[in-house]
């Protein structure tokens, strides 16, 4: 997987020059990656200057990428349009709708706990379940534009 990700990365770039990307979904998972990157600066900054433990952290982190590219990035599915031969976001079904309720659930329930069993560093922990949980899903969304693509492809062919 780990190997497959760079060119998944680029064969999404060169999707999008051919334009048969929707720019509202790479706009979105940029949104999401960059929102990401910008909780982990929060998480670092507290690992090294505040009392957050960085074994703690990386391992939310790490559930919530987990959670995150697995389950989370099914909340916005993404669908290729025949008629415009471009992969777009499509609608949200039930199955979107309940991931959203289990991620606001899976998010009130690391902040419970983290709050109750690490009361000074909890907000780092949860940010790092959030830089983790979102990280996940923009993964999630390019590798399932890459499956999405392909599998368009393949019946094409």
């Amino acid at each position: 997987m780990v190997k497959l990700l760079p060119n998944i990365f680029k064969e999404v770039r060169v999707l999008r020059q051919e334009g048969k990307l929707h720019g509202a979904l790479v706009n979105r998972t940029r949104i999401l990656f960059v929102i990401s990157l910008v909780l982990a600066g929060i998480v670092i900054f507290n690992i090294l200057f505040r009392t957050a433990d960085p074994l703690v952290a990386l391992a939310i982190a790490i559930a919530g990428f987990v959670l995150g590219l697995f389950v989370f990035s099914r909340m916005s599915p993404v669908n290729w349009n025949e008629e415009k031969e471009t992969v777009q976001a499509g609608k949200m079904d039930k199955l979107g709708y309940a991931t959203i309720g289990g991620y606001v659930l899976f998010e009130i329930g690391l902040r419970t706990l983290l709050s109750s069993a690490f009361p000074v560093s909890a907000t780092a922990y949860l940010l790092a379940g959030i830089f983790g949980t979102l990280l996940g899903r923009s993964v999630g969304t390019v590798v399932e534009i890459h499956n999405v693509f392909k599998a368009a492809h393949k019946s094409k062919e």
